[in-house]
C-alpha cells in the first residue's frame, strides 16, 4: 500500500475546501474593505467556484474523491489580487466555466440543443466583455465534434443562437440608450493587434502570477500525457478539450499580450483542472515537495499581491 503523503492527505481531504474557501473569503474581504468594487466580481467568483464543483461532480473529473479542481481554482482566481476589481475577468471565468459545465452535459448527444445552447450563451456573455473571445470559436466548434462528440446540424444552430442572444439583448439596451454605435466600435476592436511578444507594459505583480499558472499548466499537461492512459476514454476526452484551450490561451497571450487580464482568466479555469488531477492522483516524495512549493508558492504571491493592491489605497 502506497503511503498517503501531505499532498495526498490535503487533496483527499473533505476540509480542504473549506479551508481554501475561508483562506479566500479572508482575502477578498480585505480587499473589499478598501476597494468596494470588487464585490461584484466576488460574486461572479462564487458562481464560478460553484460551476466547477458541479462540473467535477458531474464528470468525475478526477477518479478518486478530492475537491482540488474547485480549490485549485480559488487559488488561482485569488492569487491575482490585481484582478479583484476587474468585472471583465470575472465574467469571463464565469463564461468559460460556464461553457464546459454545460457543453460536458452533451457529451454524445447529437440532440442536446438546450445545452448546446447554454454552453454557447456563456461564451456570448464573455465576448460582450471581450470581443476577442470570438477567436476561440471555430475551436470550440471543433472541440464539440471531436471530444465531445455532440455536434450536429440542430447543436450548431443551438450553438449560433446562443452566441447572438446576449447581442440580442445588448444591441437592444444600447438602442434604448440611443447610441447602437457603441457595438459597431465593439466589433472592431477584434481587428485590432498590437505588438507581438511586448511584455514591457507588465508589471512585477503580473508577470510572477501569470509565471505560477504557466508552470502549473506545463505540470498539469505533463501529467496527463503520461498518466491519461489510467483515465476512461471520457475523461481522456474532456482533458485534451483543457490541454487545447490552455495551448491556444497561452499561444494567444504572447501573441497579443496586451489581453493579459482576459487571458490569464482563461488560462486560470482550464489550469485549475489540469494540475488537482496532478496534486490528487501522484503519490511520490517529489511530488510532494512539488505540492509544498507550490503551495507555499500560492500563499507568499497572493499575501504579495494583497499587499500591493492594499498599498494604492493606504
Amino acid at each position: 500500500m502506497q503511503q498517503k503523503r501531505i499532498q495526498n492527505r490535503i487533496a483527499e481531504s473533505r476540509w480542504t475546501q473549506a479551508y481554501v474557501v475561508s483562506a479566500a473569503a479572508l482575502v477578498w474581504v480585505i480587499a473589499g474593505i478598501y476597494n468596494p468594487s470588487v464585490i461584484v466580481p466576488g460574486i461572479c467568483l462564487l458562481l464560478s467556484t460553484y460551476l466547477m464543483m458541479e462540473l467535477n461532480n458531474a464528470n468525475a473529473l478526477i477518479r478518486i474523491y478530492s475537491r482540488m479542481v474547485s480549490c485549485s481554482f480559488i487559488v488561482f482566481a485569488t492569487m491575482a489580487v490585481f484582478m479583484f476589481p476587474s468585472i471583465q475577468s470575472a465574467i469571463i471565468m464565469l463564461g468559460f466555466v460556464g461553457f464546459y459545465t454545460f457543453a460536458f452535459r452533451c457529451y454524445q448527444n447529437t440532440h442536446a440543443p438546450g445545452w448546446t445552447f447554454y454552453a454557447f450563451f456563456c461564451i456570448g456573455m464573455a465576448s460582450i466583455v471581450w470581443v476577442q473571445t470570438l477567436f476561440f470559436l471555430p475551436v470550440l466548434w471543433v472541440i464539440m465534434r471531436t471530444n465531445i462528440l455532440s455536434m450536429s446540424p440542430r447543436n450548431f444552430v443551438a450553438s449560433l443562437l446562443g452566441i447572438i442572444l446576449p447581442y440580442w439583448f445588448y444591441a437592444g439596451y444600447l438602442v434604448v440608450k440611443g447610441d447602437i454605435t457603441i457595438l459597431i466600435n465593439h466589433f472592431a476592436k477584434i481587428a485590432v493587434f498590437g505588438e507581438p511578444f511586448n511584455l514591457k507594459f507588465l508589471n512585477f505583480s503580473q508577470v510572477l502570477t501569470l509565471s505560477f499558472v504557466l508552470v502549473c499548466a506545463v505540470i498539469g499537461i505533463v501529467h496527463f500525457m503520461n498518466q491519461k492512459r489510467n483515465d476512461n476514454i471520457r475523461t481522456r476526452l474532456f482533458y485534451q478539450i483543457f490541454v487545447t484551450i490552455d495551448l491556444l490561451a497561452i499561444v494567444f497571450f504572447f501573441l497579443q499580450p496586451q489581453h493579459y487580464e482576459a487571458l490569464l482568466s482563461v488560462m486560470i479555469v482550464t489550469t485549475a483542472p489540469l494540475i488537482a488531477h496532478f496534486f490528487a492522483l501522484t503519490r511520490t516524495r517529489i511530488t510532494n515537495c512539488m505540492f509544498i512549493i507550490l503551495s507555499y508558492s500560492a500563499i507568499i504571491i497572493t499575501l504579495f499581491n494583497l499587499w500591493n493592491l492594499l498599498h494604492n489605497y493606504l
